[in-house]
């Protein structure tokens, strides 16, 4: 039976992590991912919230520091007894390498030069003509609120209509996406490719996104959840813009029953819409 490492996991601001792995450390941060090999690390102490971890450095030269803030009180000091249990025994020759030069960096930032990523970027839930729908509903609306009150004379029931009307329009579009979502994250990991999501940071408005390659060879961007965590991915195989951020049983079930809820919801409103206006052109 396979066991799991005791060693916590830490977990510190601006989604940042921190992981024992095999012979190095992992550093994740949202715009990069550092591995930081046992030999290029001089020591790890906790200061108290704070983990820190010191390379080696050739004598006279400031050693280079990572520090993760803001992690689990109780988890610092486990973690740095137990990284500076397993570094290994060294000379005083090699305590002065620049330990620096043996961490791997990995950039994890969509730059100018991924020309193609906005294009390539997939939204989770209604096609971007869905909002244009709302909006041309919302439209709608006004237009009746305005007959409402020409026609009835009363102008209190038009702002009514107006207001619940398009509370409606919205809540429905709101309720429809819901429904596109529960369909696609039940469809998807059933019928489509599943793949794992690597989190990347996104430069042009600083937000992390999740990157996936398809069977096109694309690399395409999709929001997600869970962010700092890895995720899977499902999409069409004809159609590989057509994905979603896979959920577990759980989730999958709390949404159905949300979309359902709002979806009652927002029925009372469009019948109290409809009762709104009824009368001005029954009268």
């Amino acid at each position: 039976m396979s066991i799991s490492s005791p060693v916590p996991v830490l977990q510190g601001d601006r989604d940042t992590e921190l992981r024992f792995v095999g012979e190095e450390l992992l550093l994740r941060r949202p715009d990069a991912e550092l591995r930081i090999p046992l030999a290029a690390i001089a020591r790890v102490h906790a200061d108290r919230r704070d983990i820190v971890v010191e390379l080696t450095a050739p004598v006279g030269v400031d050693p280079k520091v990572y520090r993760v803030t803001d992690v689990s009180a109780a988890a610092v000091g486990v973690f740095a007894d137990v990284v500076n249990a397993a570094l290994p025994e060294r000379g005083p020759e090699e305590m002065t390498v620049d330990g620096s030069t043996l961490v791997v960096t990995r950039s994890l930032v969509i730059g100018d030069d991924a020309g193609e990523a906005d294009e390539n970027l997939v939204p989770v839930g209604l096609p971007s003509h869905g909002i244009s729908l709302m909006y041309a509903g919302c439209a709608a609306v006004a237009v009746l609120a305005v007959v409402v009150g020409v026609l009835g004379g009363e102008w209190s029931r038009a702002i009514a209509t107006l207001l619940l009307g398009s509370a409606g329009v919205s809540g429905t579009y709101f309720v429809v996406m819901l429904f596109v979502g529960a369909w696609r994250n039940w469809y998807l990991p059933r019928y489509g490719i599943t793949v794992e999501g690597q989190q990347v940071f996104r430069e042009d408005d600083g937000d992390t996104v999740h990157a996936f390659t398809a069977t096109d060879g694309a690399i395409r961007y999709i929001h997600g959840h869970d962010k700092g965590k890895a995720v899977r991915i499902a999409y069409h195989p004809r159609n590989p813009a057509y994905a979603a951020v896979c959920l577990s049983t759980g989730e999958k079930t709390l949404m159905l029953i949300f979309s359902l809820v709002a979806a009652a919801i927002v029925g009372y409103m469009n019948y109290g819409t409809y009762q709104l206006v009824l009368p001005a052109f029954t009268s």
